[in-house]
């Protein structure tokens, strides 16, 4: 089997790109890149859709006008509708109750209530 000379220099001249390249490359390893993302400041996976859309659909429900009584019902039962993110829905409400509905009755919109509640930054 004959290799053309051609060939082999092509050969030749990517393997040295290749070699030349590896050397060049650093890698810096940080323990701080490592280390898992603060759930604080990185927001729950899901959660900031989550949030605004189950105050949208609260929105809409209870209108300007609510007490505090239909407004917990409603942040409650919201969450039963959400489907793959219900239990995480259920546990912010849980946690997060007192500051959604007060904000619930405020004239904010809904992306400023998540971000007030530390669903969205």
């Amino acid at each position: 089997m004959k290799v053309s000379p051609f060939l082999l220099l092509c050969i030749f001249l990517a393997c040295s790109v290749w070699m030349i390249q590896g050397r060049n490359l650093q890698v810096n390893i940080d323990d701080e890149e490592l280390a898992e993302p603060n759930a604080k400041q990185q927001g729950i996976p899901g959660i900031c859709w989550g949030c605004k859309w189950a105050l949208n659909r609260v929105k809409k429900v209870l209108g300007k006008n609510s007490t505090v009584q239909a407004i917990t019902q409603q942040l409650k039962s919201v969450c039963d509708k959400i489907g793959l993110l219900k239990s995480k829905c259920k546990k912010f409400v849980d946690k997060n109750l007192g500051v959604l509905v007060e904000e619930l009755t405020t004239t904010d919109d809904v992306r400023t209530i998540c971000v007030n509640a530390g669903a969205c930054k």
